[in-house]
């Protein structure tokens, strides 16, 4: 039996609470160019707390720049079940719904793995264009003493992958097999950007109002497990968020 919309929502709800919330995520945000130069890099602590009825989140970041200044910022309080974000396992998207005359479009694609969690934030302009990635490395409870730089651009080996798909109505797909193809490998005429701490984007050239287009981000979180996430816009806005994760059994 498929769930109501109403069951979906307290899902996506109850998934950000169980793979993101009453935690603390210490992480290094870094800014790049769209040529994978880096514009700035601060530290950053995300706060997601629970509130003891189970009925909010409230969110803080704190934020310490390079020349020693500080910052904090206060998001929400999110209200059961209602988020900006769609959390599909141990995934996340939210952004811009479609590309709107005079302003920017960005979004946020993260992945939650063991302890840790990377995502990346991505602005375009509002002619389409790639402005700049953020790439966000956090580790649960404190900041990491140091990061892998995995190669992500000549993997080899078995690689076995699990494919689901969340929509608008939070409607999550069943699980099937897909196959792994490198990322610069699945749309012909798009770009690629491997950035450092193992996260990849595959990206079109410029993106237009009413026309089809995919946003691509991988993560290879150790050696033998890769997560790809891919939001799908097509003539309307976005339609759907995949989460493909792919193990080595060599």
């Amino acid at each position: 039996m498929s769930k109501t919309a109403n069951e979906a929502q307290l899902q996506n709800w109850y998934n950000f609470c169980h793979y993101h919330a009453n935690a603390d995520w210490y992480g290094t945000w870094t800014k790049y160019s769209p040529a994978g130069d880096v514009i700035e890099s601060f530290q950053g602590v995300r706060s997601f707390q629970v509130s003891e009825d189970g009925g909010e989140i409230h969110h803080q970041n704190h934020y310490t720049y390079t020349d020693g200044t500080k910052e904090s910022k206060t998001f929400g309080p999110y209200k059961k079940p209602i988020t900006r974000a769609l959390f599909l396992d141990n995934s996340f998207f939210w952004g811009s719904p479609k590309l709107e005359p005079g302003a920017n479009f960005a979004f946020e694609i993260g992945f939650r793995h063991e302890d840790r969690r990377t995502s990346m934030g991505v602005v375009c302009n509002d002619r389409g264009k790639l402005q700049r990635t953020t790439v966000i490395s956090e580790q649960l409870g404190h900041f990491s003493e140091a990061s892998s730089n995995l190669s992500a651009k000549e993997l080899c080996g078995n690689w076995i992958g699990c494919q689901k798909t969340i929509t608008l109505d939070w409607i999550i797909s069943a699980a099937i097999a897909t196959s792994w193809k490198p990322i610069e490998q699945l749309i012909e005429d798009y770009l690629t950007l491997h950035l450092p701490n193992n996260v990849s984007i595959s990206y079109p050239q410029s993106i237009e109002s009413g026309q089809e287009f995919l946003f691509v981000v991988d993560w290879l979180a150790s050696p033998t497990v890769l997560h790809r996430g891919i939001c799908h816009y097509d003539a309307s806005g976005f339609t759907r968020f995949t989460l493909e994760v792919f193990s080595n059994g060599e």
